[in-house]
């Protein structure tokens, strides 16, 4: 196997890629389509297709797809195609609340099961003891249900585009912040690898 069969895909860009390209799409079918209203549907659908190539990009080039890719690009597809199939956007909008939620239950979850998953995705990063991963594993948790929590409010109270630009520059700032905060609490408790204190 080749080096780079072996390395990993980026999932943030493969995620924010698509994500990127939804919204200039979408910005753009407003201006250009008769009804407004109407744009979220292609809009919907282009982000569907392009994480489905994300994948399928993942695959070819590293042989390997994460997880969590896997979950959330089938969450777009299945939620973009019952919001375009009963014209109703709602379906569309709800999908970063499931997400996180599935996301804050499977972290929380996996600390009294004894399967710390924040452990499993940066222990080759990270060197901590046990409580210290539990702990970050519940902090990261309850980030989630925040995240879920804010999207319920925003698509309820909000207008549609200012949901869409939630999506992009409200909850992938939110997550970038909350990861930096948690750089102390690392620190304290542990060290990054590869930056050990020479004896």
């Amino acid at each position: 196997m080749t080096e780079q069969n072996k390395s990993r895909p980026n999932t943030q860009w493969l995620e924010l890629g698509p994500l990127l390209v939804f919204f200039v799409f979408y910005y753009w079918m407003r201006r250009t389509v008769e009804d407004p209203n109407t744009a979220i549907y292609p809009a919907a659908g282009l982000l569907a297709v392009l994480s489905v190539l994300a994948v399928a990009y993942a695959w070819f080039k590293h042989r390997t797809v994460p997880g969590l890719l896997i979950f959330s690009t089938s969450l777009v597809c299945f939620f973009a195609g019952i919001a375009y199939f009963l014209k109703d956007p709602r379906f569309f909008y709800i999908k970063p609340t499931i997400v996180n939620i599935v996301f804050g239950l499977g972290v929380i979850g996996g600390v009294f099961a004894k399967k710390n998953v924040i452990k499993m995705m940066f222990w080759e990063a990270f060197e901590l003891p046990d409580a210290a991963w539990n702990k970050l594993a519940i902090r990261w948790g309850l980030f989630f249900f925040l995240c879920a929590a804010l999207n319920e409010l925003v698509w309820r109270t909000q207008s549609e585009p200012f949901w869409v630009n939630f999506k992009l520059f409200g909850l992938m700032p939110l997550t970038i912040i909350f990861t930096m905060t948690q750089i102390p609490f690392i620190m304290k408790n542990g060290t990054v690898k590869g930056m050990e204190p020479k004896d």
